[in-house]
């Protein structure tokens, strides 16, 4: 499949379903059920598809620039969530305004730097192995599918107007198509060093979405009830299941 017809496939299936948060409550009611559909899917795909890939395409070069930039996102992550709990102990409640305001900033700026590397990792795959494209079109396709529901979700209930989730929406959602066309402009320097930290770079940052954003929030519903596994687990094989058998 050509790349501009994956990336408007992609593309146009994370816009639909972000708007569907935006445009029925009662989705937004079922957002945990989408949460830990997702949360299931991705480190499914994390676990069995990327990382080996990864392994595939550069060896232990690959998977050690991988680790690093998951490294240096979760120093940044937790950094901040450091400060969040600073201003909050000190009880200044502006403080505690910009601080959540920096967070929501934080979450989705980190959301679109993950979906920037997403659309250069489905670029730089056109040129590699035919199995390693496929997974990798369907391996974005799957995921943002969870990740759309679920990242619009919460931008809606973080953000305090309309204009602002959805401003925060188009830039999530633009972010991917925005990494294919910097990456084709660039393309005549693509090399296979590129690839792997391109590669590198879009898997050590869904790495680090998947345990900050969703592996260590879903444990709150995890405990809650025990049944959410069942719904975490079913995204996981649902979501194996497309990559085998599609």
């Amino acid at each position: 499949m050509h790349i501009v017809m994956e990336t408007l496939i992609i593309s146009g299936m994370m816009l639909l379903l972000c708007s569907l948060p935006l445009l029925s409550s009662r989705v937004r009611e079922h957002s945990k059920l989408f949460f830990l559909l997702g949360t299931g899917a991705l480190a499914g795909l994390c676990v069995f598809d990327l990382l080996p890939d990864i392994f595939e395409m550069g060896g232990q070069r690959s998977l050690w620039l991988m680790g690093a930039v998951w490294l240096i996102y979760s120093v940044a992550h937790l950094f901040h969530i450091g400060h969040h709990d600073h201003a909050a102990t000190h009880g200044h409640q502006q403080g505690e305004e910009s601080t959540h305001t920096s967070e929501n900033y934080f979450f989705l700026a980190s959301m679109m730097a993950h979906c920037l590397a997403s659309g250069m990792l489905l670029v730089v795959s056109e040129g590699l192995a035919s199995e390693i494209s496929k997974t990798v079109f369907f391996a974005l396709l799957a995921h943002k599918s969870y990740e759309a529901l679920t990242v619009s979700s919460i931008l809606i209930d973080r953000q305090k107007s309309p204009k602002a989730a959805i401003f925060s929406i188009l830039a999530y959602s633009l972010a991917l198509p925005a990494g294919v066309l910097l990456t084709l402009i660039f393309k005549q320097y693509l090399t296979q060093g590129v690839a792997v930290i391109a590669t590198s770079l879009a898997v050590g940052t869904l790495l680090g979405c998947l345990i900050f954003d969703f592996l260590i929030p879903s444990l709150a519903h995890l405990r809650e009830k025990r049944q959410n596994w069942g719904w975490v687990i079913l995204g996981l094989l649902v979501t194996q299941a497309v990559m085998r058998f599609v």
